[in-house]
């Protein structure tokens, strides 16, 4: 983070530092035109070079921030991309700190601007209206980093790379955050499993009870046999004893005739003794039987209750078991809780990011489409100059043309004066001062050239810079040259009067006896000279007034651009201090 912030505060020194460079090499005055003119061609060439670095250094801080968001929408998982439009309502901090679209500060700068400097900037309004300008964040990933794959990546190379590990790192720990949330949900819905079995437990652990409670049914029911046994075992051995009893009478009425009659009087009540008698016999089969299973039932119940003794002590561990369950459910029934809290805070955050990144794209897409027309604007004003270097430069080969037609005069007139000499000395000291003076005056004109052909080279240096854009601006160039065809039908005209004012020349140098009336021509010819040299500076005047006004536009779009890379610059400082 410090070596960011040192790169962030260097990289803006360096800004300021090269503004203030170009405002003082702008608005620095002097005191004639020529010295404006010789200190703006001295000073053009490192005016261009700052004005070319500051664009580099903006276009890679617009590409960088493309790339990081570029890097973010690829790190984003799929899914939390899917549920963030869900959960922009829900989580510990509120949306509403984020800025909207309507607290966004404005770009309006309170200075005065110069006419037309918002056709130069080709925004039709304040810089407010970029945010206003919305469009598909696909798009503007796809289109927006193919428009500019071609900016210059050298001044700040370093300081891009450590803002892009600063943001990859930081999205590898959010994606390791996520998975490790994801891990323990999934461990967490493993376990919902597990209470299902401890629920299958709890419903084992009743069936035991009900097993257990059928047994002491069936160990009660036992005991009631056993005692209904115990009474029938009871009956029949008072019916043994009956049994007994009839038998000894029997007898005595074996040993007793006198009970003969009364015997064959009981024969019928005989035949229902035999019947108890086998009854007898049978009931004391069935309570051998009952005996065995009296036995059975005893050992049955015994091992019931061993069972049963066992199977509480189970039913006792699977209730702690239970218990213990209910607990660790209730543990990570909480934890569960926490880690989707800790989720929704986290899809709210990166909700909050992609708005971020939506907010950012628009930022950059409406600084780019200012940064295009101011383009498109310099380049119209490069098409400007080029006509009038054209302009110039064939006014300077018409200005050629007249001194090389002077120099003829001038060479035929001190032969005419070297002839006459000695009648015509006064002439001579008059055309002496006359050809001085034009002397001086071509002087001056030859320094003039020097500066339009510096001129020239500049401008032709810049316009093989803006060669790849001619093709765009075929329908300007036809127009220039039809313009240009018309200047030249104008130039060949004014050639042809020139042609006739040398042959009046020649005709008056072949006349030496109006040697005086020649001169008086000429003199008034060297005039309107001075007064058509006296034009071209007017000129030429104009033209470099125009040039000092683009370059001030210019100064105004970059103090303008400045402006912007400020408030980016404190949106993305805001949006990291959010964000750590």
């Amino acid at each position: 983070m410090p070596s960011k912030r040192v790169t962030r505060r260097s990289l803006i020194s360096g800004m300021d530092q090269h503004v203030k460079r170009m405002l003082k090499l702008i608005e620095q005055d002097a005191d004639s035109f020529a010295k404006k003119a010789e200190m703006y061609y001295q000073k053009r060439p490192e005016l261009i070079s700052l004005v070319e670095e500051f664009y580099r250094m903006y276009r890679s801080l617009a590409e960088r921030y493309d790339h990081v968001t570029g890097e973010l929408r690829k790190n984003i998982p799929s899914d939390l991309q899917s549920q963030s439009s869900g959960i922009s309502d829900i989580g510990s901090e509120p949306p509403s700190t984020m800025p909207s679209p309507d607290r966004r500060p404005s770009w309006r700068r309170s200075g005065h601007r110069a006419p037309g400097f918002e056709v130069f900037l080709g925004l039709g309004g304040t810089g407010s209206d970029l945010y206003n300008k919305e469009g598909d964040e696909s798009s503007t990933l796809d289109s927006g980093t193919d428009s500019d794959d071609s900016s210059v990546h050298n001044y700040s190379g370093m300081q891009t790379n450590y803002e892009e590990q600063g943001l990859r790192l930081r999205i590898i720990e959010l994606e390791v955050e996520l998975r490790e949330v994801k891990e323990k949900l999934q461990v967490q819905e493993g376990e919902i499993p597990k209470g299902s079995s401890k629920k299958s437990g709890y419903d084992k652990i009743a069936k035991y009870e009900e097993e257990l409670r059928r047994a002491k049914e069936k160990i009660q029911q036992s005991e009631e046999e056993i005692s209904r046994l115990t009474v029938e075992l009871r009956k029949y051995k008072f019916l043994g004893d009956t049994k007994s009893l009839l038998l000894s009478e029997d007898v005595v009425r074996q040993n007793s005739p006198e009970v003969l009659e009364p015997d064959a009087a009981m024969e019928g009540s005989e035949g229902e003794v035999l019947d108890p008698v086998n009854k007898i016999q049978m009931l004391a089969e069935e309570l051998r039987i009952m005996q065995d299973r009296l036995r059975e039932s005893e050992e049955e119940a015994v091992s019931l209750r061993q069972e049963l003794t066992r199977k509480g002590s189970a039913v006792q561990n699977l209730h702690d078991q239970f218990t213990l369950a209910q607990k660790e459910v209730s543990l990570w029934k909480n934890k569960l809780e926490k880690e989707k809290q800790e989720v929704l805070k986290l899809q709210d955050r990166v909700s909050r990011y992609k708005t971020n990144l939506s907010e950012r794209d628009q930022e950059i897409r409406g600084l780019k489409e200012a940064m295009s027309n101011a383009n498109k604007s310099l380049s119209e004003e490069n098409e400007k100059l080029q006509a009038d270097v054209a302009r110039i430069s064939k006014q300077r080969t018409y200005l050629e043309d007249n001194l090389k037609g002077l120099d003829l005069c001038r060479q035929s007139l001190e032969e005419d004066v070297r002839r006459v000499k000695a009648g015509k000395a006064e002439m001579e000291g008059v055309l002496g001062s006359q050809i001085e003076q034009l002397k001086a005056d071509i002087s001056d004109k030859n320094a003039c050239l020097q500066q339009l052909k510096k001129d020239l080279d500049a401008l032709q240096l810049k316009y093989e810079k803006l060669m790849a854009e001619k093709d765009e601006l075929n329908t300007n160039i036809a127009a220039l040259d039809a313009e240009m065809s018309s200047k030249d039908d104008r130039i060949d005209q004014m050639s042809e009067h020139f042609r006739q004012l040398h042959e009046e020349q020649v005709d008056l140098i072949a006349r030496a006896e109006g040697a005086r009336k020649t001169a008086e021509e000429l003199q008034s010819r060297v005039k309107e000279l001075e007064r058509e040299v006296e034009r071209k500076e007017e000129i030429i005047l104009e033209g470099a007034e125009e040039k000092r006004e683009a370059i001030r536009q210019l100064c105004f779009s970059l103090e303008h651009y400045r402006n912007g890379y400020y408030r980016l610059r404190e949106t993305v400082v805001g949006q990291k201090k959010t964000a750590s």
